[in-house]
């Protein structure tokens, strides 16, 4: 039997290629593995997390896992002093993990996903702000103002430390709000970029022949 399509399918097949597109949930997927094997090295490695830090050691660990991974790293409780060099290993090598994630699978799905979403990437980045300012105000008692400030801190991964979470409960919220709101942030830096490349672009003329 002859196993060649007819033409009317090899016609579909060449209007329609196949497209490649970032699956949502092989990402996350993925990225909840690499938070879950980060956190279990905060929690198992000495000098991961400070000793005078208060709190669940679950919650710390989660914490500082989603903090290095996103590059956010608030500096609040961890890494210890005391860090061994098996710990800063550990480290380097989760934020290069990170970094490959979140300026790889990360970024490629917020642009994909930012165009579809009614209002535009703008009326998202407000939106996931708002949630933030929520957020924060309601678990860590910021007034208005510390609470947008740490969103925009958290979304843009500068993470100065002088704001942080204190409770277990923040901690969590903050983990998860750093995972959805940097996603935004890529969305919204796409475009910033396109335009400032097109700013950093020279025409060169080209040499006439002799």
């Amino acid at each position: 039997t002859s196993s060649v399509s007819p033409p009317s399918t090899r016609r579909m097949s060449m209007n329609n290629p196949p497209t490649d597109r970032v699956s949502s949930s092989r990402v996350m997927m993925l990225g909840a593995a690499i938070v879950a094997v980060a956190a279990v090295g905060f929690y198992y490695i000495p000098g991961m997390i400070d000793s005078k830090a208060t709190g669940s050691h679950i919650v710390n660990s989660v914490y500082c896992a989603v903090m290095t991974l996103t590059t956010v790293g608030f500096g609040d409780i961890c890494p210890s002093d005391t860090l061994s060099i098996y710990g800063k290993a550990f480290i380097i090598i989760t934020s290069f993990t990170g970094l490959g994630m979140f300026c790889g699978p990360v970024m490629d799905l917020a642009a994909q996903w930012s165009k579809t979403v009614p209002g535009g990437i703008v009326a998202l980045t407000t939106v996931t702000i708002a949630i933030g300012v929520v957020l924060f105000t309601y678990i860590e008692d910021m007034d208005q103002v510390d609470a947008a400030y740490m969103s925009f801190i958290t979304g843009t991964t500068i993470g100065y430390g002088d704001i942080t979470p204190s409770s277990d409960e923040g901690k969590l919220a903050v983990a998860l709000y750093a995972i959805l709101v940097i996603n935004v942030m890529g969305g919204l830096l796409q475009p910033a970029g396109d335009f400032l490349e097109r700013l950093c672009h020279k025409t060169v003329p080209s040499k006439k022949k002799k």
